[in-house]
């Protein structure tokens, strides 16, 4: 398998691929399950979480259906993601021809990535996982999510072969790391080790002229990424990052609030979505270049798990996410001053913040 620093890729894609910008859980769930049932020859999905609720099972069906068309259909979940997918739900779609696996439940680096590829020419790629919550919303309120769908060009045969070496672990991954600007381009990371996340952020912000915007759920960047922002912000380049309010793993939301405070200090507008949960991984760059995918802003998708982003510079997209960072913008206001308090002593939270 070719290697750049340690298990990191970053793929150039040359041929024309057609791309579009899904912006709401509903859009995206109804264009899976569209194209799922449009399967002829194979399905490959890998997701970080699948729920056995209503949603979960209805796609479960569908693939249990097709496989027993004769497509061939694999799945691989991340064994700590999935740990509540019921047995009964694995035993169904094993007993009806899917090929089923799952990474180690035990372990500090999961697989965190979420894609689909459809007849090794259709593929979906995001934030979003296969869940209730993401139409119907939970205690934290609606909740606003994102995924790109890839049809024709060379970017599926990366991602196919992405796929093939996270499913079959002696599988190796050939994609070239050519430099060249075209897009889409793929960026991956290996599990536990590699800097690509980071290198990513870094060309993000290094590119801009005028303005980044980032979407995210988790918002704990380590001290290295706050300071390439910090120099970016010195030279001119407006930086907002839009959160959710509170976070749907309780623990963070000090940590959170930690990252917060220091980047306001060096000059990054925080802007916070109240009643709702925000879940897409998402930046805009100069409204000319999207960057989506599975990473968060924190230290675990930067340098511990598996990830996968996609960034675009195509109009139609650039359009679209323009609107969706638009329509979140507007139901999001700057964090008051003393609107939460960090109780944990801030020595523990720089300790944890890593592990996150």
């Amino acid at each position: 398998m070719a290697k750049e620093n340690n298990s990191t890729m970053k793929h150039n894609h040359q041929s024309r691929s057609i791309e579009q910008l899904l912006i709401s859980p509903l859009e995206i769930f109804t264009t899976i399950i569209r194209e799922l049932q449009h399967a002829r020859k194979s399905i490959d999905m890998e997701f970080y979480i699948f729920e056995g609720d209503r949603i979960g099972t209805t796609i479960a069906h569908i693939l249990c259906r097709k496989a027993r068309q004769g497509v061939r259909v694999r799945l691989l979940v991340d064994g700590y993601g999935s740990r509540n997918l019921p047995q009964g739900v694995r035993r169904m779609m094993i007993a009806n021809g899917i090929e089923f696996r799952h990474s180690p439940i035990l372990g500090h680096c999961r697989n965190h990535r979420k894609m689909i590829i459809i007849d090794n020419t259709t593929a979906l790629v995001g934030g979003i996982n296969i869940a209730d919550r993401y139409i119907s919303g939970n205690s934290l309120g609606v909740w606003h999510d994102a995924a790109l769908l890839l049809t024709g060009g060379t970017i599926i045969k990366g991602l196919s072969s992405l796929f093939e070496h996270d499913y079959t672990p002696k599988a190796h991954c050939t994609m070239d790391i050519s430099l060249s600007t075209s897009t889409p381009m793929l960026y991956w990371s290996e599990c536990g080790g590699g800097e690509c996340m980071t290198r990513l952020l870094k060309d993000i912000v290094d590119g801009a002229e005028r303005e980044i915007l980032f979407t995210t759920p988790y918002f704990m960047p380590p001290r290295r990424l706050l300071n390439i922002f910090g120099r970016a912000i010195e030279r001119g380049v407006r930086i907002r990052v839009i959160i959710p309010e509170r976070c749907d793993i309780l623990l963070l939301d000090d940590v959170i609030h930690h990252s917060i405070e220091e980047a306001r200090q060096l000059g990054i507008e925080i802007c916070v979505i109240r009643g709702a949960f925000l879940h897409a991984k998402l930046a805009l760059v100069d409204s000319c270049r999207v960057v989506i995918g599975s990473a968060n802003l924190d230290s675990r998708s930067l340098s511990l798990n598996r990830e996968l982003m996609v960034s675009s510079s195509n109009r139609a997209i650039c359009h679209t996410a323009r609107l969706f960072v638009d329509r979140l913008q507007q139901i999001a206001t700057p964090p008051g001053k003393n609107e939460k308090k960090c109780f944990l002593p801030r020595i523990i939270i720089r300790s944890v913040m890593p592990l996150m």
